[in-house]
């Protein structure tokens, strides 16, 4: 059976239980974000790149749907940048659950929440902690070892494609203008891209949350956003795809999917 579409909401609930019962029994659930992103990215980039991931691994999975993308997240940290919309902790944990639940109810066997913004990845934590195996058969999954997935990803992905580590950069740097390049170029303001903090996210990572990350970039940019390529950005989503697509593959396993 080959559904119209893979994401959730552009199908019809009859749609959904015909998938689910001819097989179709994981769905993807990103997490983004909307923040500031530096002067040359919008601030649903880490919602668009989470989504664009998302249904890329759900092509090469197979018979995985993907759910709606979460828009709003935690992030505290640009709060002083206009635009940025933060939910407070309880708040995410609280959604997920929610979300969670919803997905189980209607007869998905895998919930995998993936993470476009790294700032939800505690809240994540929390809530596997608690409800992974709260609605048997379903099980509730997600990315676990943040520091694997972006040593494997964000950090070996763009020194392979020749950009040093202060070029492509942990937020808003080279990395996500270039996906946002593939992804949606009409929406990267190219002509005001500016370079931002170069220093390693581990080095700055505790003053940024604690004061803001104007205290250590004051254009909100962590890497350079000038340099980015569209064919770059597509070799990272890619990349992003198949790294998921493991992860996804390791509980579709256990499940027996």
């Amino acid at each position: 059976m080959n559904p119209p579409s893979l994401q959730l909401e552009e199908l019809t609930s009859p749609e959904i239980g015909s998938l689910i019962a001819c097989g179709y029994r994981t769905v993807i659930v990103p997490l983004g974000a909307t923040e500031q992103h530096g002067p040359a990215l919008p601030l649903c980039v880490d919602s668009m790149h989470g989504l664009e991931t998302a249904l890329r691994a759900a092509r090469l999975l197979g018979q995985t749907l993907v759910g709606p993308v979460v828009p709003l997240g935690c992030s505290p940290e640009h709060a002083r940048f206009p635009g940025t919309v933060s939910l407070a902790r309880e708040t995410v944990v609280a959604m997920l659950k929610d979300i969670a639940e919803s997905h189980a109810r209607s007869g998905f066997l895998l919930v995998y929440f993936w993470c476009g913004h790294g700032g939800n990845f505690p809240m994540l934590q929390e809530v596997l902690d608690q409800v992974a195996d709260r609605w048997p058969p379903c099980r509730v999954a997600g990315i676990r070892d943040i520091q694997t997935y972006v040593r494997e990803t964000w950090d070996a992905m763009p020194p392979a494609q020749g950009v040093p580590p202060e070029v492509s950069g942990s937020h808003a740097g080279e990395f996500e203008t270039s996906m946002m390049l593939a992804m949606r170029p009409g929406l990267v303001r190219v002509e005001l891209a500016e370079a931002g903090a170069p220093e390693p996210l581990d080095v700055i990572f505790d003053r940024m949350m604690s004061e803001g990350i104007e205290a250590v970039s004051p254009n909100g940019v962590l890497g350079d956003q000038r340099g980015a390529d569209a064919a770059r950005g597509h070799r990272y989503l890619d990349g992003l795809a198949e790294w998921l697509v493991a992860d996804v593959n390791k509980y579709q396993k256990e499940l027996g999917l």
